[in-house]
């Protein structure tokens, strides 16, 4: 099991109140906000850690670029993947590598 498969168990093993603590302090290292894709709805919105909570529900945008790769989220939880904004969490983006392979 590798750092985000851990992080991902012990998330969804936590009561919601703990859950809302937990990602609100990954929140405190995101970089979303100074992504080049990141725009003014996202900021309307307060959107981070979309590499925890998936791509943004409700914002259009077109990609201008992507900091995931340098996001300090990337090295503690174990991510692997990029755009999450417009792809989806670090979960999504590994469920849909796995089920590509699979067909």
């Amino acid at each position: 099991m590798d750092t985000f498969e851990e992080f991902s168990q012990k998330l969804a093993s936590m009561e919601a109140k703990g859950r809302g603590r937990m990602i609100a302090e990954q929140k405190d290292h995101c970089v979303c906000s100074g992504c080049p894709t990141y725009n003014e709805c996202m900021r309307e919105k307060s959107e981070l850690c979309y590499c925890i909570l998936g791509r943004s529900p409700t914002c259009a945008f077109e990609k201008k670029g992507c900091i995931c790769p340098i996001c300090p989220l990337k090295m503690t939880l174990g991510l692997s993947r990029s755009y999450y904004c417009i792809k989806g969490s670090e979960q999504e983006q590994r469920v849909h590598t796995h089920l590509k392979k699979d067909t």
